[in-house]
């Protein structure tokens, strides 16, 4: 009986393993198989006054005063190079991510933005969008998007967990 147990497991396994890399799991879950979220912007704007309001907004949204929204929390970590590094710890349930973004200069007056943002979680992988609210509410928060017609938002579902589905102002009141 023992002997049919472990023949199963690995026959279970090796299954797993074959579908996996046949890529067959991306048609039944097709989101990163950890939660996070990759979105890349462009903003008419040069990269210093993006970098100026993500930092300026990470810092004014880093009260834990206001816990039960989804808009503060933020701890700004600094800077490493053209890269942005923060965390952000939700609302309700205090699951803390990391998140960083990445500025490039652009052609024509613009910045390039690539934004991450991950669940310390190991076990996380369905996060409702949260990844990415923490990356948007802080570029809509710092009015990046506003009066920008050269502002652009790139990501899907393959690399932003729910990206399709997210609900940024669930945790407002």
């Amino acid at each position: 009986m023992g002997c049919c147990k472990c023949c199963c497991v690995v026959l279970v396994v090796a299954v797993l393993i074959v579908a996996g890399s046949m890529g067959l799991f991306t048609a039944f879950f097709p989101y990163p198989s950890h939660a996070s979220c990759q979105v890349d912007w462009v903003f008419g704007k040069d990269c210093n006054t993006v970098k100026n309001r993500l930092i300026h907004q990470m810092k004014l949204w880093s009260s834990d005063q206001c816990s039960a929204k989804q808009q503060c929390r933020y701890e700004y970590l600094g800077e490493e190079g053209d890269t942005i590094r923060g965390l952000h710890t939700t609302p309700i349930m205090s699951y803390v991510d990391k998140l960083n973004f990445t500025l490039t200069d652009g052609s024509g007056d613009t910045c390039q933005v690539k934004a991450f943002s991950e669940s310390t979680a190991s076990y996380a992988v369905i996060d409702f969008g949260v990844n990415y609210c923490n990356l948007r509410n802080l570029v809509i928060g710092s009015r990046l998007d506003e009066n920008d017609a050269k502002y652009k938002e790139n990501s899907t579902n393959a690399v932003c967990t729910m990206y399709s589905i997210a609900h940024c102002n669930l945790y407002t009141e």
